[in-house]
């Protein structure tokens, strides 16, 4: 019996191991959602999808703070993108937060 539990263990473990590390993350789905629905990859590239006039998401990750971005997204100038388009102030503070966890999970 305990030779049984001891596979069953190793095999558990084994399976999470293989596990893809996006999945260890925090659901990240609500912030994906609105960078498809808000039109985000217009500019910005997420994992090699989207475009490049804005930097990919990954690069934003290594250059900016939370603040910055979350500056970005809501400003009092009401604009986005050095004024390329409207800022997303029109998101709630949930979807807003969402935004900046995702793009800097780092606290």
């Amino acid at each position: 019996m305990y030779r049984i539990l001891q596979s069953i263990g190793i095999i558990f473990l084994l399976g999470l191991m293989a596990l893809p590390a996006s999945s260890a993350k925090a659901d990240d789905g609500p912030a994906r959602k609105l960078i498809n629905s808000q039109g985000c990859k217009a500019c910005h590239a997420l994992e090699g999808d989207g475009g490049t006039v804005g930097g990919s998401f990954e690069k934003i990750r290594k250059t900016r703070s939370r603040d910055e971005i979350q500056r970005q997204l809501i400003n009092p100038g009401q604009r986005h993108g050095n004024g390329a388009i409207a800022d997303f102030s029109h998101l709630s503070e949930t979807e807003i937060e969402a935004l900046v966890d995702f793009m800097q999970p780092e606290r």
